[in-house]
């Protein structure tokens, strides 16, 4: 029988693999450290990229609402730490949340400047989720496809563009001993490269969907209110559950290839729906091609799957697409 606390025996075991980590020693509140004396130079360069991109957002998000009268893009970074608050914490402590047997401990995060809940949740990651979310949003926004399309079509567009956008962080992580993945965790088979595909799926694409279509339904048009922030946090984890569903009667054979069909339908959809961008805010190509830049500066630190590679020209395709008219006027600046 597993002990639950911050001590779980599959915490123990992974964390010594990356070192530095000792939960009987670590505060159940916050941690802060010497960003120097990390494990990596990576780490400290991720850390700034994820929460001056957070940042970034947040100031665009309120820049929006006063220049448009369109307050649902702050309402979308607010829902998306409402989200991550939710998400997170079952995650870490599966016994607690009686998740242990289903889920299991999935990862276990490396050390960073600042962690949460005895060491387990870095603040980048509080910081990534409105980084990232944010990002895909607006640089499907400035199509016009949310306001033209069904709102299930604009999410599907704005999943696909998180989905590459977040598997090159995905990818990078494990081999640059950001976190470590639980082998023996039943949701972390088959693998997509150095990720499960259940994370390339259900928590990169199937999470910034469901983010996406409560945003059009819930907060575009509408005056701004806490309830529908909420609602909006508290629900994306339903489209979690939608997406998980169709895979619960199969192993892990039929598993993998309805996540690959579930996935292969939003591309399909996406690439049926999206245009180039016509709008001229700098605000989505530009911390694009800041966070591409960044990313593979980190790639050079280590020696990350090759399917990196495809993300990541992916995510140049992304921005030449959708960012065509931005993205030349930055150049003819240059």
């Amino acid at each position: 029988m597993k002990t639950a606390g911050p001590c779980h025996p599959d915490f123990a075991a992974l964390a010594d693999t990356l070192g530095q980590i000792n939960c009987n020693t670590a505060n159940p509140l916050v941690t802060v450290r010497d960003p120097s004396a990390l494990q990596s130079w990576t780490q400290p360069v991720l850390e700034l990229v994820v929460l001056a991109g957070a940042i970034a957002a947040l100031s665009h998000a309120i820049r929006w609402w006063r220049q448009r009268d369109d307050p649902s893009n702050l309402g979308l970074w607010l829902a998306t730490i409402v989200y991550v608050l939710i998400l997170e914490p079952p995650l870490y402590f599966p016994d607690l949340f009686g998740l242990d047997e289903q889920v299991g401990l999935i990862f276990v995060h490396n050390v960073f400047t600042v962690q949460f809940l005895y060491d387990r949740l870095p603040l980048y990651i509080v910081a990534f989720y409105p980084a990232m979310t944010y990002l895909a949003y607006a640089l499907v926004q400035r199509t016009g496809i949310l306001d033209r399309r069904n709102p299930l079509v604009g999410a599907a567009c704005v999943a696909v563009v998180f989905h590459v956008g977040y598997e090159i962080f995905d990818q990078l992580g494990p081999d640059l001993r950001w976190w470590v993945w639980n082998p023996a965790a039943p949701s972390n088979t088959p693998m997509l490269g150095a990720a499960p595909l259940t994370s390339a799926v259900i928590f990169a694409a199937a999470a910034p969907f469901g983010t996406a279509l409560l945003t059009r339904l819930l907060l575009a048009g509408h005056p701004l209110r806490a309830w529908r922030i909420l609602a909006v946090g508290v629900l994306t984890p339903l489209a979690m559950m939608v997406f998980s569903i169709p895979t619960l009667p199969f192993g892990p054979t039929g598993r993998t290839v309805v996540l690959w069909l579930e996935l292969v339908v939003l591309v399909v959809v996406a690439i049926s729906a999206l245009r180039p961008g016509a709008g001229t805010d700098r605000y989505a190509p530009v911390a694009g091609t800041i966070y591409l830049l960044v990313m593979a500066l980190l790639w050079t630190a280590g020696d990350a799957p090759p399917i990196v590679i495809v993300y990541a020209l992916g995510w140049t395709v992304v921005l030449l697409a959708l960012s065509r008219r931005a993205l030349a006027g930055i150049g003819r600046r240059l």
